[in-house]
């Protein structure tokens, strides 16, 4: 669970390491005026993965990294409908509630605030959703986010070889995955969790993401190897996720900015599709399956 609870605020450390305007962020060196960051996620599939985190960036010289979300907000989250050139947010709205709220929740999250979660909300694929979000002190945060199409994984094999290269008693395994990408353009992040349990409470708690879209190798087949990470025995949980164009630009300029070298190296955009706040509400059309490398 701390693992889990480290990794779900992951957004919070990289916008130490940046700070700027709304939509695209570049180092500063002076003392950052504080902004407010969301990580919010929608799914088909996996309802411990629709949740919305809301916290405060730190700057340079106050490195505060407690990870404290914010509380008492309204959040909502509203399924939407595509009519011609119009999308209308007139469904119910969906209230995601502090899980601090919760019974239980204040020895389960010790120290930690500001996740909303729903008791009843599932996304649904090929659907638009608009979140709105208002501070305690009035402050409004909105975004958009579409969970496209599920692109199924077609199936999972492994190599278990007689080979101990760690020297630590186990054979070597790799696993490779392999799914059919439909011929119009799509955006992926797969994620890798290796654990017995499928369930993650968070997408910060994989252990890798892959980001990547078609515009190369698009309408084939597609094979992902993952070479000498793993040992016979051992459960992995392949999450390969369809996401919208603004939410893979998002989190490739994340990746580029968790990888940039520090606040002292060359300033990198963050490209976020929130308003009124720094970071990402994603759409996730998911596609899961696990492996057990006997």
């Amino acid at each position: 669970m701390n693992k889990f609870l480290k990794n779900i605020f992951y957004l919070l450390p990289i916008i130490f390491l940046v700070s700027s305007c709304e939509k695209e962020i570049s180092v500063s060196l002076s003392d950052a005026k504080q902004q407010f960051i969301v990580e919010a996620s929608i799914n088909q599939r996996f309802q411990s993965l629709n949740y919305v985190f809301i916290s405060k960036s730190i700057d340079y010289f106050n490195p505060d990294l407690s990870m404290g979300g914010i509380k008492g907000a309204s959040v909502f989250i509203t399924e939407g409908k595509i009519i011609g050139a119009d999308t209308l947010y007139t469904g119910t709205p969906f209230q995601m509630i502090d899980i601090g709220t919760f019974p239980g929740a204040d020895s389960l999250f010790k120290g930690f605030s500001g996740i909303y979660f729903s008791t009843t909300l599932i996304g649904k694929e090929n659907t638009p959703y608009q979140l709105k979000i208002t501070l305690a002190d009035g402050t409004k945060i909105s975004g958009t986010t579409f969970i496209p199409k599920v692109v199924p994984i077609d199936s999972l094999s492994y190599v278990v070889k007689n080979e101990d290269v760690n020297k630590d008693g186990f054979n070597d395994a790799y696993p490779t995955l392999y799914f059919n990408d439909p011929s119009e353009q799509n955006n992926y992040r797969l994620a890798r969790y290796n654990n017995v349990d499928s369930l993650m409470l968070g997408w910060g708690s994989a252990d890798s993401y892959r980001t990547f879209d078609d515009q190369m190798i698009n309408g084939t087949q597609r094979v992902i190897f993952y070479p000498n990470q793993f040992k016979q025995g051992d459960t992995v949980n392949f999450y390969l996720n369809s996401i919208g164009r603004k939410e893979y630009i998002f989190w490739q300029s994340f990746g580029t900015a968790a990888n940039n070298g520090g606040p002292f190296a060359t300033p990198v955009q963050l490209k976020s599709n929130i308003t009124g706040a720094i970071g990402s509400f994603t759409g996730y059309g998911c596609s899961y399956k696990r492996i057990i490398m006997k």
